[in-house]
């Protein structure tokens, strides 16, 4: 890897030991070619008491991201997503796309605000064009980043140090009529149906769309 390419691996790394253990069974997805900043993932497997994968970026987190000056928010950001225990993601299983595009998903928003000078913050979404489907019978074309309903905010925000704050955004994949419905109303109008119609945070493929 070029020295030029940031790297937070030590500061998601310590923030990880503080809530898992040896014990528990993590892998990381890490990427050996990097460009303007180095993309792990953390897989933390699922438990009997945790019956949910977290996919946890790790590198976004390296730049700063060009956060407007009339925003309050941390310009520090990562990402994950909880996959239920039944979601194939041993290394074998990636060329099904079926399996893997959770973390194709997560790489390309890693690198969209520092190579796009912008940010990423609660209820910004995020689709391929043409609102198509990350892959062939997901019927998802986007995600929402929102905050975690699963897992404490000690856990979603990371602060190394007095200075800094990392906040890690959950994120929640959307139907083509649910992301339409966000952009008129509002993530929090959206996330009020999801919690009417009992959508959780962990992906389902096949759940209800609550805009139909």
């Amino acid at each position: 890897m070029p020295h030029h390419v940031p790297n937070s691996v030590q500061i998601v790394d310590d923030h990880i030991d503080l809530f898992f253990d040896e014990s528990e069974d993590i892998v990381v997805f890490d990427e050996i070619a990097s460009e303007t900043i180095h993309r792990d993932i953390y897989f933390i497997k699922a438990t009997e008491e945790r019956p949910f994968h977290i996919l946890l970026s790790c590198g976004m987190s390296a730049l700063p991201m060009t956060v407007p000056d009339d925003v309050e928010t941390s310009n520090l950001a990562e990402v994950m997503i909880l996959l239920p225990k039944e979601w194939n993601l041993e290394y074998e299983s990636f060329s099904d796309e079926g399996n893997y595009w959770p973390i194709r998903l997560m790489k390309e928003l890693m690198i969209l605000p520092h190579k796009n000078k912008t940010w990423l913050g609660f209820g910004h979404t995020f689709g391929h064009e043409d609102d198509e489907a990350f892959s062939e019978g997901i019927g998802f074309c986007s995600v929402m980043l929102a905050h975690s309903m699963e897992l404490s905010e000690d856990f979603t925000r990371i602060n190394p140090d007095d200075e800094t704050l990392i906040n890690i955004y959950t994120l929640i994949p959307l139907y083509k009529e649910e992301l339409e419905f966000k952009k008129k109303n509002g993530a929090n109008a959206l996330l009020e149906r999801f919690e009417e119609f009992g959508i959780e945070e962990i992906v389902k493929v096949g759940r209800k769309n609550v805009c139909i």
